[in-house]
């Protein structure tokens, strides 16, 4: 009987050992769970996230576009000043002239 008992004491402490390790393993689950779900969530942040700065960029390329357009008009417009008031003023010499005449 006494060898009996020992066995049975043995494969009890190893039962409870396996009961142990299972709730061990159980909390590990659950605790990671928790975690993947925090992180899906940290995820799909990040992608709403992402997406409104990809609009972002997207409107601020438009206005860059604009802006440079608007640079290159008014950059031709400065090219060409000088002609501009050239034929202006020679505009005014003619009306001028038109003036003195009459």
């Amino acid at each position: 009987m006494n060898g009996e008992s020992e066995v049975v004491g043995e494969v009890n402490d190893r039962v409870d050992k396996l009961v142990e390790e299972i709730d061990r393993a159980i909390g590990l689950i659950e605790g990671l769970r928790t975690e993947n779900s925090t992180l899906k969530q940290q995820c799909r942040t990040l992608q709403d996230q992402v997406s409104q700065d990809e609009k972002l960029i997207a409107e601020i390329r438009s206005e860059r576009d604009e802006l440079h357009s608007t640079y290159e008009e008014n950059a031709s417009l400065i090219e060409h000043r000088g002609e501009i008031q050239d034929k202006i003023e020679a505009m005014l010499k003619r009306l001028n002239s038109l003036n003195v005449v009459t």
